[in-house]
């Protein structure tokens, strides 16, 4: 009997145990996943598929420091971007795939290098588009002789323009700047101020290009100017033409633009531009393959391509023009416009964060 009721209490124990542990469990807390976005583009602005190629007759438009505009070369329109290959000075390029949230926006430095990189986190392995943005002229420069990058060998010089442009574009580059870095970009201006303090030569801004992200070409890079609409129309964007060339006027040196996958980055990035400068001014934005700068302008060097891109044959260049308002240049609302326009072209073409 003494053992039976022995086993009966241990028993009773033994359920009484079992009831209470079963009440102390607990749920986990869910997990909540946060994917990336697979890009970036502003509020209410949608990635636009690359336009097609608007020819430009020769003779329609010309620019303050182009006297006519040639049709596009044969370099063929793509939607695939691939890496630029080695052919003269030109580095890799890897492929965009996703984005980080906004930055903080800095300002530029007085070295006229303006590149930061954004404090947000950015996915391992990846790292921060870098584009540069050329706002152009910046004072009157006597032409020299490149000492390298792609132009070398090559006299280019600058110039302060009219129209207010310098003060202009100086403007629109720095908004679309404080944009761009909020979205996450990292950004380098080809001059800190205007006028240009360092007083750069055209083929010194574009070398500055093939080395602004950390010593290896930026992602992209953009120029932006201004002209007469009598010229230009509401605005005009011109790409690497594959071919280009520079040629002296005093000892007939000559440098031709041959990277043949930067210049389809390139055509591909500034038919991005195209469709959003549209868009967003609500206007036909005309685009062709360089343009040209007769021997005529004495400005050291002619041929059928600007200096910047020339110097710069690992990065994809899209060179923007845009129609002044008045006599005195653009009105506030065109600069804003302007600006709106540079930073969707540059979110429509690439992504904020590129992983390889």
């Amino acid at each position: 009997m003494r053992q039976g009721r022995f086993v009966r209490r241990v028993a009773g124990v033994g359920l009484l145990l079992a009831t209470v542990l079963g009440t102390g469990a607990c749920a986990a807390e869910p997990i909540v996943a946060h994917p990336y976005s697979p890009w970036l583009v502003p509020t209410g602005t949608q990635s636009i598929p690359p336009a097609t190629v608007a020819p430009v007759t020769p003779g329609q438009t010309t620019v303050p420091d182009q006297a006519s505009v040639l049709s596009p070369s044969s370099v063929p329109s793509t939607t695939i971007v691939p890496s630029p290959t080695a052919v003269t000075n030109s580095t890799s390029m890897s492929s965009p795939t996703a984005v980080t949230t906004p930055t903080s926006t800095p300002s530029p430095t007085a070295s006229g290098s303006a590149a930061e990189t954004p404090s947000t986190a950015v996915p391992s392995g990846c790292r921060a588009t870098v584009v540069y943005l050329d706002p152009g002229h910046g004072g009157n420069v006597t032409p020299t002789r490149a000492t390298s990058g792609g132009s070398q060998g090559i006299f280019s010089g600058e110039s302060a323009n009219a129209g207010n442009e310098d003060a202009d574009v100086f403007a629109v580059a720095t908004q679309a700047m404080a944009a761009l870095r909020e979205a996450g970009y990292v950004v380098e201006l080809s001059r800190s101020d205007n006028p240009d303090p360092l007083r750069q030569t055209l083929w010194q801004k574009g070398n500055k290009a093939e080395v602004a992200r950390d010593g290896n070409p930026a992602d992209i890079a953009v120029s932006i100017h201004t002209d007469v609409r009598a010229n230009v129309g509401a605005g005009l964007i011109f790409y690497d033409k594959l071919g280009g060339y520079r040629q002296n006027e005093s000892d007939g040196v000559r440098a031709t633009f041959t990277n043949e996958a930067t210049a389809r980055l390139s055509q591909q990035y500034a038919a991005a531009f195209q469709a959003e400068r549209e868009r967003i001014q609500g206007a036909t934005i005309a685009m062709t393959a360089g343009t040209e700068f007769p021997a005529s302008r004495h400005l050291g060097s002619f041929g059928d391509i600007p200096i910047v891109m020339l110097s710069a044959p690992g990065v994809p260049w899209v060179y923007n023009e845009m129609g002044r308002t008045t006599d005195a240049g653009l009105s506030a609302a065109a600069k804003d416009i302007y600006a709106r326009g540079i930073v969707a072209g540059v979110t429509a073409s690439l992504p904020a964060t590129v992983c390889p």
